[in-house]
C-alpha cells in the first residue's frame, strides 16, 4: 500500500513539475509578452527566445518592408511627397543596416539610437503630407513600419 501512495505521490510530482516547466518555459519563450503591438511582434519573432536573434530579425524584416514601401513610393510618381518618403525610407534602411553592426559589436547605445533614427525616418514621410494637408497614400505602410520598429526598440532593451 505505501508503494501505491508513492507512485502516486510520484505522478502527481511529475505531472505538476511538467505543468509549471512548460509555463516557464513559453514565458520565457514569448520575448513579445510587453511588447506595444504583440502580434506584430509575434510574427516577426516566431517563438525565439534569444532576444538578439530575435531582434536580428526583426531588423531584417523591417529592411525588407522599408524596401517595400520605397518601391510604393515611387509609384505614386515623382511629387516632392513621394520623392521625401523614399529618401526617409532610404535613410531608414542605412541606419537599420547599421543596428545590424552595432547588434554584431555589441554596441547597444548606437543601437538605440539608430532605432530611433529609423523610427524618425517614418514619422517624417507622415509628416511631410500631414503638414502640406494631404492625405498620405502610404499611411498604413508608414503605420506598419513605425510599429516594426517601436518593437525592435522594445526587443533591444532585452539585449543584456
Amino acid at each position: 500500500m505505501a508503494i501505491k501512495h508513492y507512485i502516486s505521490f510520484s505522478l502527481v510530482f511529475l505531472a505538476t513539475t511538467t505543468v509549471l516547466l512548460q509555463g516557464h518555459a513559453h514565458g520565457k519563450r514569448d520575448l513579445c509578452r510587453k511588447a506595444d503591438y504583440k502580434p506584430l511582434c509575434r510574427s516577426i519573432v516566431r517563438g525565439r527566445s534569444d532576444p538578439r536573434a530575435a531582434l536580428e530579425s526583426a531588423i531584417y524584416q523591417l529592411i525588407f518592408e522599408s524596401r517595400r514601401a520605397m518601391r510604393l513610393a515611387d509609384r505614386l510618381g515623382k511629387s516632392q511627397y513621394a520623392k521625401s518618403c523614399k529618401e526617409n525610407f532610404d535613410d531608414a534602411i542605412y541606419n537599420l543596416n547599421t543596428c545590424l553592426q552595432n547588434l554584431r559589436n555589441g554596441d547597444k547605445a548606437s543601437l538605440n539610437i539608430n532605432l530611433s533614427a529609423a523610427l524618425n525616418d517614418y514619422v517624417t514621410c507622415d509628416d511631410t503630407f500631414s503638414e502640406s494637408g494631404r492625405s498620405n497614400p502610404l499611411r498604413k505602410t508608414d503605420a506598419l513600419l513605425r510599429h516594426m520598429a517601436s518593437n525592435c526598440l522594445y526587443l533591444s532593451t532585452l539585449i543584456h
